[in-house]
């Protein structure tokens, strides 16, 4: 990082401080939609009024009550929400689900980044624009001069759907195919829309996404710490090729410009995979949404989720399923299956690199992931990068042609 970067990144955590102290002391109170909360303790019934009741005339919140919940890269918070008479009637929603960068260092880590900025932006614009198993959201606020957000979901809950510990949520073949068709659905929503111009270009390209990451928390150092950790739980093969593994993982996000872009969802480790009434798979918790290669999230699914030896079957059937499902959804640049994959090959390096990302942390901060998940899910990417020679792929493609 150099000297100008530097002193701006300390400035601008100077603000983030300033702001804080200020909004502690002067408890700023949202009364409009254009306002953002700065907690979900600091939801008002007049402010959620004006988001809840904006299509009910008469309706009005009565009462708010945090349930609980806790903190993490966000400040995760359920909440009771009471109506009057007319809301009651209505309909509108008694139990909610808050997200909130209500932390210092959640402000640091996904203000600064602008990764809120791109969560507000696929639950205000892209959500509704395509039919997934994944929460809707009521609300997603943020306020880019106290890099201050909040987002209202629904509590699916209610409808029975569940979110399984991932240390138990077996992925059996059928599970496999519907995260491929909900892969699909909203990459063929977004393929090459003309929308990242205009409604959707908050959704930031993967390697400016993750260059703004790497100026922030020093990403690249801290993977290398995380897989001298995983020394013993990935191949000796890719250990020793710990030195290109970063390089080879900026190489492979360069590579998206050269590709159709959609909408990705960039963090498809098992643990955001939800269930809905019936048992199928969803996604959630849309955080790390930017835009680039479709590979980078079919790779990390099926190596984040599927057990190594079923992964190593199934693979080349579903990708197939995958090109099939766009050709289905009526995308017209579908690749071929040879050209997919080798995109698949190029791509599953994100996964391994968030996963060392998260094992790599100081002593002293709370672990992102239980360990023996993180673990358990670098075994597995690994040994994709591995199966797949991922990085001999990335550096055949950055050699000039010959002839």
């Amino acid at each position: 990082m150099t000297l100008t970067r530097n002193l701006e990144l300390m400035s601008t955590l100077g603000r983030i401080g300033v702001t804080m102290v200020r909004e502690r002391v002067g408890s700023p109170v949202a009364v409009h939609a254009a306002d953002v909360p700065v907690s979900a303790e600091a939801i008002t019934p007049q402010w959620l009024t004006t988001v809840l009741c904006r299509d009910v005339d008469g309706a009005a919140v009565t009462d708010v009550h945090v349930l609980g919940g806790d903190n993490g890269t966000s400040a995760r918070r359920a909440i009771a929400v009471t109506y009057n008479a007319t809301g009651r009637d209505a309909g509108l929603p008694n139990r909610i689900f808050s997200k909130s960068t209500a932390t210092f260092g959640s402000r640091m880590l996904l203000g600064i980044t602008g990764i809120v900025r791109g969560e507000a932006a696929f639950y205000n614009n892209a959500r509704p624009s395509v039919t997934l198993r994944s929460p809707r959201a009521y609300y997603a606020g943020y306020d880019a001069n106290a890099f201050r957000s909040l987002v209202l979901l629904e509590d699916l809950s209610q409808r029975s759907w569940t979110f399984p510990d991932p240390r138990d949520n077996h992925v059996n073949r059928s599970d496999a195919e519907d995260m491929i068709a909900e892969m699909a659905a909203y990459h063929a929503t977004f393929w090459d829309t003309p929308r990242f111009g205009t409604d959707l270009q908050d959704l930031e390209p993967a390697l400016q996404w993750q260059e703004k990451l790497n100026r922030t928390v020093g990403f690249a150092k801290r993977t290398l710490t995380g897989l001298e950790r995983a020394k013993d739980d990935v191949p000796a093969t890719l250990y020793a090729q710990r030195h290109d593994v970063y390089p080879a993982f900026m190489h492979s996000l360069a590579l998206h410009a050269k590709s159709p872009q959609t909408l990705l969802h960039q963090d498809l480790h098992l643990g955001n995979w939800l269930r809905d009434d019936q048992g199928r798979m969803g996604l959630y918790d849309w955080q790390c949404v930017a835009r680039g290669h479709w590979a980078l999230d079919v790779a990390y699914a099926l190596a984040g989720c599927l057990d190594v030896d079923d992964r190593r079957d199934w693979e080349e059937d579903l990708v197939r399923l995958y090109l099939d499902r766009l050709t289905d959804a009526g995308v017209a640049t579908v690749p071929t299956f040879d050209q997919a994959w080798l995109a698949y090959r190029l791509h599953p390096l994100h996964g391994l690199i968030f996963g060392l990302f998260t094992l790599g942390g100081s002593r002293f901060e709370p672990e992102l992931q239980p360990r023996d998940y993180t673990l358990a899910a670098i075994r597995r990417i690994a040994q994709q990068v591995a199966d797949l020679d991922s990085i001999t792929a990335l550096a055949e493609q950055a050699q000039p042609a010959r002839g």
